[in-house]
């Protein structure tokens, strides 16, 4: 979890001093159009402004991106902010808004090294940070939004949602913050009992207190007494991670935001692909400086296993050689179309993102998890205690080692391939928006104030 950074220059907005969601709640109320079907589980709510605001990698900013969709589709006035780490997209149906500063560039800069991170940070990531603060406190007070939907480290979003009578919606793409004594917080072991569980979460919750306290200061100039989410959405498959049963009620797992993608393999690719058995390797938005070297590990691990091997090397997480490229049994991409390609792999492994996670046990591929930082180690252990996967590996791993967490990952094909079936019958965005529209509506508990 970054430190928090001062907002200098950061003009409050102009929003009335000590205007609160408890307020204007029944305002709101009063002018909403909605006609509820409870018996049915249905909440039709007209017209819900919906700004949903990301900064990240790709992994952070796609979930919002598929939530905007959902939303924009269903009829409601959708704003979604992030920075540059992703594509404009022409043909949505939603409204773009630009944060500055791109992660990106920081890890083109430094890589995932925390001590590189460190000693840039007041040149990279601070600016980064301040800046987004900034554009998403002033969007949000120029939008007037009925809903915020904010990625954890935009720690600005919900003060700012609540001065201006906005429902702040956490979205947890991991279940970092929200205690329970099921799983521990990311960094910790599993396996603990469960009020070990429970206490691990005190310290992730610090990280995030630490990276508020502009926030606080915010709070403080606009009148503001919650600083806290009126509701927590987990997007996570319910295969890996069932609604904890101690989690409150308006903290709830959904199920995956994705939305499917039309983009088809070139000719090479799919060429490649129909000769198989393929080993999948790809680092997302993973960098350091072994690149090359875990370039030949992964190849010559699947020459061990006499499969091919797909290099798609992502922000810079694989470096292939000249030989690699000129190999017949090697293919280079810098990115391949999950949804088709993927079922199409014998054994994957990669770093273990959220995102490539679920991607893979979406297509029913048995990977290998090398972790790099954060999340990735706690995915790579639900997935073993799940018996949907080996252990992680090193990301400086022999290929001897690689070579048999891909055999053992194999043997786990029938109970990934059972949880692709589940998976299928998931409607993680349905869900989401149907959770946020009854919200607004007052139709499900909130949070705290």
């Amino acid at each position: 979890m970054l430190p928090a950074v001062p907002l200098e220059g950061l003009e409050p907005p102009t929003f009335s001093l000590g205007r609160n969601r408890s307020s204007i709640e029944l305002q709101r109320r009063a002018h909403k159009c909605s006609e509820h079907r409870v018996s049915a589980g249905l909440t039709m709510v007209c017209h819900v402004r919906i700004y949903c605001a990301t900064i990240g990698s790709r992994g952070d900013n796609e979930p919002f991106r598929a939530l905007a969709t959902e939303a924009a589709a269903a009829g409601h006035e959708v704003y979604f902010a992030h920075t540059t780490d992703i594509p404009l997209d022409s043909g949505a149906e939603y409204t773009e808004r630009e944060l500055r500063g791109s992660f990106e560039s920081l890890i083109a800069d430094a890589g995932v090294s925390l001590g590189k991170a460190l000693l840039s940070y007041p040149r990279t990531i601070k600016p980064l940070l301040e800046g987004a603060y900034n554009d998403v406190v002033a969007q949000i007070q120029e939008i007037a939004p009925d809903v915020v939907v904010y990625h954890p480290k935009l720690v600005m979003a919900p003060v700012a949602a609540h001065a201006v009578g906005a429902l702040a919606a956490r979205v947890e793409l991991v279940p970092t913050l929200t205690a329970t004594a099921e799983f521990p917080a990311l960094g910790m072991p599993h396996g603990m009992p469960g009020w070990a569980n429970r206490m691990s979460f005190i310290l992730a919750n610090a990280g995030l207190r630490a990276f508020g306290k502009r926030a606080r200061t915010l709070a403080a100039e606009l009148g503001v007494v919650n600083c806290e989410p009126d509701l927590t959405l987990c997007p996570v498959s319910e295969t890996l991670l069932p609604q904890p049963a101690d989690w409150p009620p308006h903290a709830i797992v959904t199920g995956q935001w994705v939305l499917p993608s039309h983009e088809e393999p070139d000719t090479e690719l799919e060429e490649f692909l129909a000769q198989g058995p393929i080993v999948y390797a790809g680092f997302g938005s993973m960098k350091d400086s072994h690149g090359e070297k875990r370039a030949e590990t992964v190849v010559r691990a699947a020459r061990a296993m006499g499969f091919k091997t797909l290099l798609v090397t992502g922000w810079g997480g694989l470096e292939p050689s000249p030989d690699h490229v000129a190999a017949s049994d090697v293919l280079v991409r810098q990115s391949v179309p999950h949804s088709t390609v993927l079922p199409q792999i014998g054994v994957a492994v990669h770093h273990g993102g959220a995102g490539t996670t679920h991607a893979m046990l979406r297509a029913g591929v048995p990977s290998v998890i090398m972790p790099f930082i954060a999340d990735q180690p706690w995915w790579a252990a639900r997935l073993q205690r799940a018996g949907l996967g080996p252990a992680a590996v090193s990301r400086r791993t022999s290929a001897r080692r690689l070579t048999s967490a891909l055999v053992h990952a194999i043997t786990c094909g029938d109970a990934v391939r059972a949880s692709a079936t589940l998976i299928a019958l998931e409607d993680g965005l349905g869900r989401a928006l149907s959770v946020l529209e009854d919200a607004e509506a007052g139709m499900i508990a909130l949070g705290p104030s």
